[in-house]
């Protein structure tokens, strides 16, 4: 008669979830990942995947601001 082996692994994981607001609290863009590991693993990528949100949705972010133009002074010393 045919016999099987099994193993179980335990695998620990946490959902990092970032999401983007506007000034006045309405959502631009939100996403979650399965990171391996506890918390502190998946607070180690946050800013990295919130920068990848960022990059990936760039069109539903504002433009950033104009630079100020540099005064004139009349002249060079």
């Amino acid at each position: 008669m045919p016999k099987y082996d099994s193993a179980i692994e335990v695998q620990t994981e946490s959902i990092l979830r970032v999401t983007w607001k506007d000034d006045g609290g309405n959502i631009i863009v939100s996403g979650e990942k399965k990171v391996k590991g506890d918390p502190a693993e998946a607070a180690k990528i946050e800013h990295i995947f919130a920068e990848d949100l960022r990059r990936n949705f760039a069109d539903r972010f504002p433009p950033p601001p104009e630079p100020d133009p540099m005064p004139m002074d009349g002249g060079i010393e």
